[in-house]
């Protein structure tokens, strides 16, 4: 490859020389500043709660590296690529320059597949900002696909020829990630201390954490933002991803907590705000009329758990992000036996070919779905003894517990605390208070008995003396409960 003797004074007279391209690109006078605006500049959507106003070059030290990249990002703006795209690629590229300045790489040519592996223990080296712990694999694989996109958008152009092969298999993970749902012990402890949030933003975190909104569909949300059809209510929004009217269906309490939170803005800004939420000013929490950003939502939560020392149960300190709240949803909807089909539509897990694909899938039948998650159910206990109107106070919370962290067995849930000291009762639900059954085990309760009833015959004409003892044991229970849902 024929490069010019000094990259870092003329790297845009050798990318002229290469490619004719370049020349009208390098003619954008965007290329003589080192800070763009989003808006102005690139004509690109802001999002209210995620405001990039500018992305800056200025950290890259490196002259020819500093015109790549400008030219890289120029390109992606014109290819409609987000703002957060395009940061999260100015960011990976300004850690690249740094240690290609540590390691005192001058010119391109002297990228190669050792420079690329020290790049991997440099990066491996770092501490986030945020958390005080070593990257995490996803933020490392987003710098691996940063520099390897310029690389690769270089090389297309003709620009450069840098062997990108290092990276095969390294920006994508080949085992499914772990889940990152908010375990039950977070989630209670993120119960007993909401009230310590301002109300605006407690009624935040109980819609974020019953609907599973992304963090931009909730902050977005209208004043107005839902109606009612029939008996059901919808809460309405404008999906973050594909910019698009949806509707979701909820139950009366989030209604409640919804006309609540109207009544709180009406109040504070009259008529002149159109936003279900507000953002504010200053510690002591001075409501403004505009929207709040996501790294406020986190900040505040953050703020919380360290407090009042919200922790797992290995004693570390949970650090919230807001969409754990959506896996923590779609982690609970899989466990309690939600179809796929239903969970991708209500949580808009869809690209805009799969549009057509999902218009014959009715809102109704969501609705159904999503009810049943919700519905009161009433159980009997060991004693035969009718536990009435048993309705979780938060249903994502008693599901977690329920399919989480539930002994498996034919019929019944295991409602016993988790934590509580260990189970005493292993292999003995019958026996245990905390095991109940509901009028949905009805009829397989009745077939048990039958069946208990045919093997007691057999053990008794046969002299099992053992084997009839327990099977009488096992009568008499499926006898109290069955009769205690007659009753019932």
């Amino acid at each position: 490859m024929s490069i010019l003797p000094d990259w870092n004074s003329e790297a845009d007279k050798w990318l002229i020389a290469r490619n004719v391209e370049a020349k009208e690109l390098l003619s954008n006078p965007l290329l003589q500043k080192d800070s763009w605006r989003t808006i102005e500049d690139l004509g690109l959507k802001v999002n209210q709660h995620n405001k990039k106003l500018a992305i800056s070059f200025k950290k890259i030290e490196q002259y020819w590296l500093k015109v790549l990249a400008k030219l890289y990002i120029l390109m992606k703006s014109k290819r409609s690529y987000s703002i957060g795209s395009l940061h999260s690629d100015l960011i990976s590229l300004t850690h690249f320059s740094k240690f290609l300045s540590f390691k005192s790489v001058s010119t391109p040519k002297q990228i190669n597949k050792q420079i690329f592996e020290e790049f991997d223990y440099y990066l491996h080296s770092l501490k986030s900002k945020i958390t005080k712990e070593k990257l995490s694999k996803e933020t490392i694989k987003n710098y691996y696909k940063g520099v390897k996109g310029l690389c690769d958008f270089c090389r297309q152009e003709g620009w450069l020829d840098v062997n990108t092969y290092w990276f095969k298999n390294r920006t994508k993970f080949l085992t499914p990630k772990q889940v990152e749902y908010i375990p039950e012990e977070v989630w209670q402890q993120l119960d007993e201390c909401l009230n310590h949030l301002p109300e605006e933003l407690q009624r935040m975190v109980i819609i974020i954490r019953a609907t599973g909104l992304r963090i931009g569909e909730l902050l977005n949300l209208p004043l107005n933002c839902f109606r009612q059809r029939g008996k059901q209510w919808r809460l309405r929004f404008l999906t973050e991803k594909y910019q698009i009217e949806d509707e979701l269906p909820i139950c009366k309490e989030l209604v409640a907590v919804i006309q609540e939170q109207q009544e709180y803005i009406k109040q504070q800004f009259g008529d002149s705000y159109r936003n279900l939420f507000g953002s504010y000013v200053s510690r002591y929490y001075v409501p403004k009329p505009r929207i709040m950003k996501s790294e406020t939502f986190n900040r505040q939560l953050n703020k919380l758990a360290t407090k009042y020392n919200i922790c797992t149960k290995d004693g570390l300190q949970w650090h919230f992000r807001s969409h754990q709240f959506r896996k923590t949803v779609a982690t609970v909807m899989t466990n309690a036996g939600v179809r796929d089909l239903i969970i991708q539509k209500y949580l808009r897990h869809r690209s805009p070919d799969m549009q057509n694909y999902y218009k014959h899938l009715l809102q109704k039948v969501i609705g159904e779905e999503y009810q049943q998650l919700i519905k009161e159910t009433k159980y009997v206990d060991s004693t035969g003894k009718i536990i009435t109107n048993h309705k979780p106070k938060n249903p994502i919370t008693e599901l977690m517990r329920k399919k989480m962290y539930q002994i498996t067995t034919q019929y019944g849930e295991c409602h016993r605390p988790i934590l509580k000291s260990p189970c005493q009762t292993v292999n003995a639900c019958w026996s245990c208070e905390y095991w109940l059954t509901s009028s949905d085990d009805l009829e397989a309760l009745k077939q048990d008995l039958r069946r208990v009833e045919a093997e007691l015959e057999i053990a008794e004409n046969l002299g099992m003396v053992r084997q009839k003892k327990g099977l009488a044991s096992d009568q008499k229970n499926l006898v109290i409960r069955i009769q205690g849902l007659e009753e019932n």
